[in-house]
């Protein structure tokens, strides 16, 4: 049995078009159509304190909660529906039902959300991904697992070596090479794949 686990933001959300359209708006940004940061942190184009600042303002703006879906819903469910589906995204636990209700709305099935990653939240220690799917894999169940930041797929493959983990490709993740962990560079090769995974 397979069982799936995915990041959300800038895996199979917009995080980074919405994110990027809002801050520009509120900093008064002169970004040229169609830019991508090269860093996770949007640290080329935002101090320290405009970034908590701005962060601020996103996760309470209407744009947080109305994110666009990455992969189509119905292409996700139809390879995905035979299995446990979670996603496992790194956002303040306050935010979790507004990215539920979003992850719901774009169409995508699915069996939870939790919290995870390395950023901590609410002076509490960060859970990391690797904990939140030890505490949900079963014995004898082959697990993939999708994110776009190097440090998630790194945590998980090596607290779960036989796990299928793939790193989404953005221009911020570029440098990162691993011998087991794939790369991909469009949704496809992971749908494409899946059928061997299992």
């Amino acid at each position: 049995m397979l069982r799936c686990f995915f990041d959300v933001d800038g895996v199979v959300l917009d995080f980074e078009s919405s994110y990027l359209r809002v801050i520009s708006a509120y900093f008064q940004l002169d970004l040229p159509e169609n830019f991508q940061t090269t860093r996770w942190d949007f640290s080329e184009l935002l101090t320290e304190q405009q970034q908590l600042e701005g962060w601020e303002y996103f996760v309470n703006s209407n744009a947080f909660r109305e994110l666009e879906s990455l992969v189509p819903a119905p292409r996700f469910n139809e390879v995905f529906g035979a299995y446990p589906v979670h996603f496992v995204t790194n956002i303040p636990p306050e935010h979790m039902d507004a990215r539920r209700e979003n992850l719901s709305q774009v169409g995508y099935r699915f069996e939870s959300v939790h919290p995870g990653g390395f950023l901590s939240f609410n002076e509490q220690p960060p859970r990391t991904k690797s904990q939140v799917i030890a505490d949900l894999v079963q014995d004898g169940e082959q697990i993939l697992f999708v994110d776009d930041h190097p440090r998630n797929c790194v945590d998980v493959k090596e607290n779960f070596p036989e796990a299928w983990v793939w790193l989404m490709s953005r221009p911020f993740n570029q440098d990162f090479d691993h011998p087991t962990i794939q790369r991909a560079k469009h949704w496809e090769q992971v749908l494409q794949s899946l059928p061997t995974a299992s």
